[in-house]
């Protein structure tokens, strides 16, 4: 049984990464910032009581954070997997109508929130079963790969998150602790629309399925959902 958190779990990719490592038998911490809208998930938690516990967590908030770390350490005394999956995205944006705040929001959430939900979480990870971090990034945070313009805020935050996973792979800090980016393809979610190729199971089982073979020398890596590198 492994024990898993993994922020942004109230919907989306996250929700059915939840749902299947509850369905396989592994502890589930599932974090959100607003539990009480949260009815899906609450759902999840009804249907596994005792193996799937809803987190309150925003992690652009330092406070909650180390709340959330608290909480999870009186109820286990490792962590084997973290995989941050919360994510936003204001909107492409052209030059006239980038805004600062936006910016600064964005890059917060997806790129500062991980690095330092990891912080908080290090103490535990380094005393679980082959532990791994798992930042859901996106094939817009490859900056090879940008050879049109796509918006500012979004792709820029995903680049930097990228950044931060080769920083967090090999900060003596986190030594044991595999750490990789993960490309979840386009999904049908909030964020992905209507339109996009896969639904969320079939993301979430391919991820799971990544996550299960990884090996130390897959540390500082980007993989996408269906287990091929992704450029950066």
């Amino acid at each position: 049984m492994k024990k898993v958190l993994i922020t942004g779990a109230n919907r989306g990719i996250g929700l059915e990464l939840a749902a299947q490592y509850a369905a396989r038998g592994d502890r589930v911490f599932a974090a959100c910032r607003t539990p009480n809208r949260a009815n899906q998930l609450e759902h999840l938690v009804s249907q596994y009581p005792g193996q799937v516990t809803m987190i309150p967590i925003d992690v652009t908030v330092q406070e909650l954070i180390s709340n959330a770390a608290s909480t999870i350490a009186d109820q286990v005394q490792a962590l084997d997997i973290l995989i941050n999956n919360a994510a936003i995205n204001l909107g492409d944006e052209t030059l006239s109508e980038v805004r600062q705040n936006d910016l600064l929001k964005t890059l917060h959430v997806n790129a500062i929130g991980p690095v330092m939900v990891a912080q908080y979480f290090r103490d535990l990870l380094v005393k679980g079963d082959h532990p791994v971090i798992v930042n859901i990034s996106s094939e817009s945070g490859s900056i090879s790969k940008m050879t049109w313009f796509r918006g500012y805020g979004y792709y820029g935050s995903k680049a930097a998150e990228n950044m931060y996973t080769r920083s967090l792979a090999y900060d003596p800090e986190t030594e044991g602790i595999i750490v990789i980016a993960m490309h979840p393809g386009w999904v049908r979610t909030d964020m992905g629309g209507p339109n996009a190729h896969l639904s969320p199971a079939e993301s979430a089982a391919g991820i799971l399925e990544v996550i299960d073979g990884l090996s130390p020398g897959d540390n500082g890596r980007f993989f996408t959902w269906e287990g091929h590198e992704y450029p950066w």
